[in-house]
């Protein structure tokens, strides 16, 4: 599974959000927790479309 990572500065203002995989989103979290670094972490599909968007046919 990826994940979305977008990194805020002290002031609130989002820097360019970043695609990584679990062990890298890991290291990510690690180092936010001893640096104070806020996060928004989203999980990013790993298909072409969303399980919630997907239909099935009755």
């Amino acid at each position: 599974m990826r994940f979305t990572i977008t990194p805020y500065d002290d002031h609130g203002t989002p820097a360019a959000p970043d695609l990584v995989d679990l062990p890298t989103l890991k290291a990510a979290l690690a180092e936010a927790a001893t640096s104070g670094r806020r996060l928004y972490i989203r999980p990013h599909p790993s298909g072409d479309r969303s399980p919630a968007t997907t239909q099935e046919k009755p």
